[in-house]
């Protein structure tokens, strides 16, 4: 990353940024998933090719905050840094999870988006400091990549 912080920013910087102050994490990352199930919807109803989909590589959150040009990207990365380290495994691994589906669907598009838009919608209770998510809660979401399979 070409941009190094260290210190936490102030709850008031967080906020200006868009940063939850209460996660240090920001939902302008979600638009990368966004992007993906918008564009899967199209090629289901017709409106886009299928090679649009292999356009789409997922990134990191740090890279998506730098490649984007976000405004705030020094509070974003600076807040990202001093994570809570509890709140930074569950998100990415979350994160993780949501780009294996992801990577899965694009070798079958015209599967069902539930999944990955259960898993965008963990993710994004994640980032707003929703209730901790329990494993035992998605378990479905094996379920959701065996039926890409299917």
């Amino acid at each position: 990353m070409d941009i190094l912080t260290t210190s936490k920013p102030s709850k008031q910087a967080m906020a200006k940024a868009n940063v939850n102050p209460k996660t240090g994490l920001a939902t302008d990352y979600l638009n990368l998933f966004n992007e993906y199930i918008m564009l899967a919807e199209a090629i289901g109803f017709g409106s886009l090719d299928i090679e649009e989909l292999d356009e789409w590589k997922p990134i990191d959150y740090e890279s998506h905050f730098v490649q984007t040009g976000f405004v705030g990207v020094k509070i974003v990365l600076s807040a990202y840094q001093n994570l809570d380290m509890k709140i930074k495994t569950q998100f990415e691994s979350a994160t993780n999870i949501l780009i294996a589906l992801i990577e899965e669907h694009k070798n079958s598009p015209f599967a069902p988006l539930d999944g990955i838009k259960h898993q965008r919608d963990i993710i994004e209770a994640i980032i707003a400091g929703s209730e901790p998510i329990k494993i035992d809660e998605c378990s479905h979401v094996q379920d959701d990549i065996d039926a890409l399979f299917d």
